[in-house]
């Protein structure tokens, strides 16, 4: 995921927290559509999916109202089209209204450490992002690194804005 390594000294005149600016194009979004909010639903998703030893990133389990809630995740593009069968027979089993897939994103993020201790680092990454009208699909963030969706179409625009706005 390297692209460029960032050093410089932040306002306290420590080393900055981002080190690190990446690209990955190897992943595809799907999202379960209209799931109800109930105890053991993701157990009996991400259970399916471990039987067919499918691996999932970057999960996302939205609060909506009505009883019902939508969860995405990234898998490894190679193993899609598993995860679309797995998933739908999933959908069926918990009574969700169905199953989306797109394999035309790109995760980019900025690397570090102790970025969740740094509020100016995400606002930085996503005021960058819009600035060059990126859309993002899907936010991660942890102490060491904040990943965002983009589309792949946008995935090469948002990784040089990145690339100059921490460099």
């Amino acid at each position: 995921m390297k692209e460029v390594v960032i050093v410089e000294t932040n306002a306290t005149g420590t080393k900055n927290v981002v080190d690190d600016v990446g690209i990955d194009r190897a992943a595809a979004r799907i999202v379960l559509l209209g799931v109800p909010d109930v105890p053991g639903v993701a157990a009996n998703v991400f259970s399916a999916l471990a039987e067919h030893r499918i691996g999932v990133e970057m999960i996302v389990q939205n609060n909506m109202r009505g009883g019902m809630t939508d969860i995405g995740f990234l898998v490894k593009k190679e193993r899609l089209d598993d995860a679309i069968v797995v998933c739908r027979k999933s959908a069926t089993d918990i009574e969700a209204q169905g199953v989306s897939f797109n394999t035309e994103v790109a995760r980019v993020s900025v690397c570090g450490k102790n970025l969740t201790e740094n509020p100016e680092i995400p606002a930085k990454m996503f005021s960058t992002l819009a600035s060059v009208g990126v859309n993002i699909e899907m936010i991660v963030s942890n102490t060491l690194d904040i990943t965002c969706v983009v589309s792949e179409t946008d995935a090469d625009r948002a990784i040089r804005a990145l690339q100059e706005a921490f460099s």
